[in-house]
Formats: C-alpha cells, sequence, structure tokens
C-alpha cells in the first residue's frame, strides 16, 4: 500500500500540472451599450461625437498636437490615465514619461487609438474588452471590460 502512495502521488501531482488552464468566458464589452460614469462624460468621453477606427475604438482629440505625427506603431513616451466605465481608476502614469512599444503592447486598443495623434496632443481612447485587456480579469481590471484611456503624446522615439 505504502508503494503504491508513493507512487500516486506524484502521479497526481504532475497531472495538476499538465491540465489546461482555466478558460475565461469571452463576452467582448460593447461600449456603445454601456453607461459612462458622469466623470468620464465631464472628461469629455460621448461616443456620437467620437470617431471610430476599423478596429472598433473610439477615439476624440482633446488637444490636437503640433509635433511629428504618429503613423506607425512604434515606441512612443507617453503620459497616460486609465479608467472603467464606472469611472475607477485603474493606472496611471503622469509624474514621468512612460516609454511603451505600441507593436507588441497587449492592449491594441491603446495602439490602434494612438494612430494618427501629433506630438503635443491629448486623446480620449474608450476600447472595449477585446481591443483592451481581453476576457480574463487582469488585476483590478474585472474580464470583458472596456477601458477608457486619456493619453498625452510626448515624444515618438527614445
Amino acid at each position: 500500500m505504502k508503494r503504491f502512495v508513493i507512487f500516486l502521488l506524484p502521479c497526481l501531482l504532475l497531472g495538476a500540472c499538465l491540465t489546461e488552464p482555466k478558460q475565461c468566458p469571452v463576452n467582448p464589452s460593447n461600449p456603445a451599450a454601456e453607461t459612462f460614469a458622469g466623470s468620464l462624460v465631464s472628461l469629455g468621453v460621448n461616443l456620437d461625437s467620437m470617431s471610430k477606427t476599423m478596429l472598433g475604438d473610439y477615439t476624440r482629440d482633446l488637444t490636437p498636437g503640433t509635433g511629428a505625427l504618429l503613423d506607425s506603431l512604434q515606441v512612443v513616451q507617453i503620459h497616460y490615465t486609465a479608467y472603467l466605465v464606472n469611472g475607477t481608476l485603474i493606472d496611471q502614469v503622469i509624474d514621468q514619461p512612460f516609454p511603451i512599444d505600441l507593436s507588441t503592447t497587449a492592449t491594441t486598443g491603446l495602439a490602434d487609438g494612438m494612430l494618427g495623434m501629433n506630438v503635443g496632443g491629448t486623446r480620449l481612447i474608450v476600447a472595449p474588452s477585446n481591443l483592451a485587456l481581453g476576457a480574463c480579469p487582469n488585476g483590478p481590471v474585472p474580464g470583458n471590460s472596456t477601458l477608457v484611456y486619456k493619453v498625452d503624446l510626448l515624444q515618438i522615439g527614445i
């Protein structure tokens, strides 16, 4: 019996390691069907007055930039603030430039929404969950969440 238990225990542990990770239910958000918090509306989120990209992000320039045009996905330096549609602040980098490679970022919506910005500009981007962080929860972000970004494009390149 002891040998059986000694043999069975490693098999159970190995089996636990080989199981597939739990899949998250995919229920993509639809920003057009969501109600945005008053604080976001005050910030300028109004889908009717925003442009929609081919991928499905909504964008609106708060301040048009006058510098170089971001016309391809590359490394940029930004300040940004990210919110859930209920107005909850989920992330913010505004005290120092944040370098991000838009060609490899996991948040496709941020990259897509920034295309066409000029350096010195500030833009609102509303990214549906399939272009934001996806179906699985990620830190303070519930799965299938629309994200709202306020982005300042500080510099293109490093």
